[in-house]
């Protein structure tokens, strides 16, 4: 849920005046002083109508961060999941638009229909700009990194079907980087893609149905190694326990969805990751110590 914070009165001087013209459809004058409510107090009842503001001035990129912050107020009921909705299909951000609705309560067929129409509205106007997208992302292994990393940025602009058929070719390609295909086959989870698809990892490749896939935050070998890795540091020094669960959990990105297959022993892992100097540490763990840290290496010369 969103941040409980003390609700201003209605007699505060700029949630009143908001409310008062967003009421009039005087969305210009709304926004600033929504804007300045909500600094004073960061609860979800003034983002809700500063949402609307913004809608109202068409600015659905400056809603986006208010919509984030309070995504499950705005999933609480039909008519603030509406407004989501609004947000998301103004951007357009279609991987987002399908990927929430895994968590609209309810019958989220009337959601899953309105999205399919703002795509085929969306392809009719725009055809030649989405398909131009497209191809630009169907061949990713042909483009210099940093424009590899670019091109997936625009990733929620193209409609469900056109991202899944564009996005399935890059997946085995090894002149794509591991985080951009790894990004690629979490898009491929998000919006449900139940067909399957060949996937290469590290020393690994099979098929997998997407849609059946927990998700990279989500997978349970990659949980357990983040675990052991806590209770290893141990409570004692909080900051680095953060800062390595938060590096590992970027690192180990690299490895999905075969997480499983690369590391045999979450525990023993852990343990030679914060030691890999050891005596324990196992030669198969050098060389996939060595692979994630040139991976890494080479996804910050991307983003130069």
């Amino acid at each position: 849920m969103g941040k409980v914070v003390a609700m201003p009165n209605n007699s505060n001087r700029h949630l009143s005046l908001g409310l008062a013209a967003l009421k009039k459809q005087n969305f210009a004058s709304a926004v600033p002083h929504l804007e300045k409510a909500f600094k004073q107090a960061p609860a979800f009842e003034i983002a809700r109508p500063l949402v609307q503001a913004l809608l109202g001035m068409q600015d659905a990129k400056a809603a986006v961060p208010y919509a984030s912050q309070f995504m499950e107020d705005f999933l609480a009921t039909p008519e603030d999941t509406a407004l989501l909705y609004d947000t998301l299909l103004a951007l357009p951000d279609y991987r987002f638009a399908w990927a929430v609705l895994h968590h609209v309560q309810g019958d989220p067929a009337p959601i899953a229909a309105r999205i399919e129409a703002a795509e085929q509205a969306d392809l009719a106007a725009n055809g030649a700009a989405i398909d131009a997208l497209a191809k630009k992302l169907r061949h990713l292994g042909g483009f210099a990194p940093h424009e590899q990393e670019q091109a997936i940025a625009d990733l929620g602009r193209l409609p469900r079907a056109v991202m899944i058929d564009a996005a399935q070719p890059n997946l085995t390609d090894p002149d794509v980087h591991p985080a951009i295909r790894i990004s690629l086959l979490d898009a491929l989870t998000a919006v449900g893609d139940d067909t399957p698809v060949k996937v290469a990892g590290y020393q690994t490749s099979g098929e997998i149905v997407p849609s059946t896939l927990p998700g990279v935050l989500n997978d349970q070998t990659l949980l357990q190694v983040l675990n052991h890795i806590q209770l290893e540091i141990g409570l004692n020094d909080p900051e680095l326990m953060r800062a390595t669960v938060e590096v590992l959990r970027f690192e180990l990105g690299y490895l999905y969805p075969f997480v499983d297959r690369a590391i045999k022993d979450p525990k023993h892992f852990a343990q030679s990751y914060l030691n890999k100097s050891g005596a324990t540490v196992t030669p198969e763990e050098h060389a996939l110590f060595n692979w994630l840290q040139a991976q890494t290496a080479e996804l910050v010369n991307m983003a130069k």
